[in-house]
């Protein structure tokens, strides 16, 4: 996965500071009227109504600067060149008020967290154990709940809605024109999307099709599917993966997507098991695993044929290439073998709903059709293996030797990076929102964390700990929160 860097001159539209210093009860009053209803029921004047007052009129001042930056941005340089991290956000302070995620994060915090959202992680956990697994996925689970998530959700819509329907995501960058990745907000980061789902405080049960639905809806990011298959046999995901093709088969539901992808490759936890039985000589359970490693994959690539030719269905083809030493088993040989095997059988299914229950394959046309697209799509493979997760402890264990993709000189830029530039930073790197609202700055070898949690109800129950994370470098408060003159100056002086 390529990590971009991009610079820029920066100039932030700076705007008057002052607040209003006067809180009479003729303010109070225009004030109280003029708050959207939503937030109404987050206003407590209990404890200190003249506070209250306060962050009241300074969100209405937060307000009319977002209508002044509307205006500004429509009469020059027009919408499509907007990036918030170019202003200033100290005259937009307040304009989070009693959006409940973000209580208690500055602007500069929230237009950081907003920047390259590429995962908000509703689940945590797999129990897959594909032998290569970048994110060194673990069984242990931890999950949002639905009401956590749209609170994060619902959050990120309203403060889209004060910005007038500016881009607060950074969509606007260059980078983020040529490469989808800036422009996908992911709902997993180390857990299979067949075996995502959240409960709501009444036990109810949101899948995949309707987590997605919520994010496209309340802040307009499209997500990705991305599964490595599941057990022909067991009836619970199986009819989850029917309903999941029946529902992204309809254009106006795929449209909540950048991408629906099927991961296949030589480091699935059966075929390595397999390759494991045969070195040990024992012929009869290599064959086995290897045979339900391919029949589960085949039935996967069946189930998701009427997805086959749109140009958002991709199969994710991944091994070792030919140059690799001692890797005959998991090289790009063995993978073409396991594709032509799976093709063939993906074929034999299709031949038998067309004479039989015609459940996606009415005419011969129709599996042509199919089966030429997939066939194309089985054909990319890719190499390009990084050193994140297991993939050194699985080379170690077969003697494998193979370049590999580092990213611990990258990590060093980024870290010397913030530390100077903060939300100025130069290498765009993405966020993750974890299970337990803490972000991250990340980009899927690395991870750092940073002080900020978004508060939801299931903050204090922690999320497993990420893999690859940066021990010796926190991005803290006080390093986003810069002032930013300090920063410009920085900058300029380049």
């Amino acid at each position: 996965m390529k990590i971009q860097s991009y610079r820029t001159n920066y100039k932030p539209l700076l705007i008057n500071k002052q607040q209003p210093k006067n809180f009479s009860t003729k303010i109070y009053t225009t004030a109280y009227k003029q708050l959207p209803q939503t937030d109404m029921h987050n206003i407590n004047f209990k404890g200190n109504p003249f506070s209250e007052i306060k962050n009241i009129v300074k969100f209405l001042h937060a307000k009319r600067k977002a209508l002044d930056l509307k205006k500004y941005m429509e009469i020059t340089h027009g919408e499509d060149s907007f990036v918030l991290r170019h202003i200033a956000m100290e005259p937009f302070e307040g304009l989070q008020y009693g959006i409940k995620a973000f209580k208690g994060m500055t602007m500069k915090e929230i237009q950081y967290l907003c920047e390259n959202l590429h995962v908000i992680a509703v689940n945590r956990g797999c129990n897959n154990m594909c032998g290569y697994c970048y994110a060194d996925a673990k069984p242990s689970k931890r999950a949002m709940s639905w009401e956590d998530f749209t609170t994060i959700t619902r959050g990120l819509k309203t403060l889209r809605k004060r910005f007038r329907g500016l881009d607060i995501f950074g969509e606007n960058f260059q980078i983020s024109k040529e490469d989808i990745l800036y422009r996908t907000t992911e709902l997993f980061y180390d857990s299979d999307c067949m075996n995502i789902a959240v409960k709501d405080k009444k036990g109810k049960l949101y899948d995949f099709t309707e987590l997605a639905t919520e994010l496209y809806n309340s802040t307009g990011r499209r997500t990705a599917f991305d599964t490595s298959g599941w057990y022909k046999n067991n009836p619970i995901l199986q009819k989850r993966a029917e309903k999941y093709v029946d529902y992204f088969s309809k254009p106006e539901n795929m449209e909540k997507l950048n991408a629906f992808n099927v991961s296949f490759n030589v480091f699935n936890a059966s075929y390595i098991a397999s390759v494991k039985a045969l070195k040990k000589g024992d012929i009869e359970k290599a064959k086995h695993l290897r045979e339900r490693f391919l029949d589960n994959m085949a039935n996967t690539l069946f189930t998701f044929i009427p997805l086959a030719d749109n140009p958002k269905f991709h199969v994710l083809i991944r091994s070792f290439g030919s140059n690799a030493k001692n890797a005959e088993h998991f090289n790009k040989n063995a993978m073409e073998s396991l594709v032509n095997n799976v093709f063939t059988r993906v074929q034999k299914l299709c031949k038998d709903d067309l004479t039989g229950e015609q459940k996606y394959i009415k005419n011969p046309d129709i599996m042509e059709n199919k089966l030429i697209n997939l066939y194309f799509k089985l054909s990319m493979l890719d190499t390009g293996l990084n050193s994140s997760g297991r993939m050194k402890a699985f080379m170690k264990e077969f003697n494998i030797k193979a370049p590999l993709l580092e990213y611990d000189e990258l990590i060093e830029k980024t870290i010397a990076d913030l530390n100077e530039k903060g939300r100025y930073h130069k290498i765009l790197m993405q966020r993750l929102i974890d299970a337990d609202g803490k972000v991250y700055h990340m980009n899927y070898a690395r991870f750092i964390p940073t002080e900020i949690q978004l508060n939801i109800t299931q903050k204090d129950i922690p999320a497993p700990k990420l893999a690859n994370m940066t021990e010796d470098f926190v991005l803290t408060k006080k390093i986003l929160n810069r002032p930013e003159v300090l920063v410009i100056k920085s900058i300029k002086a380049q």
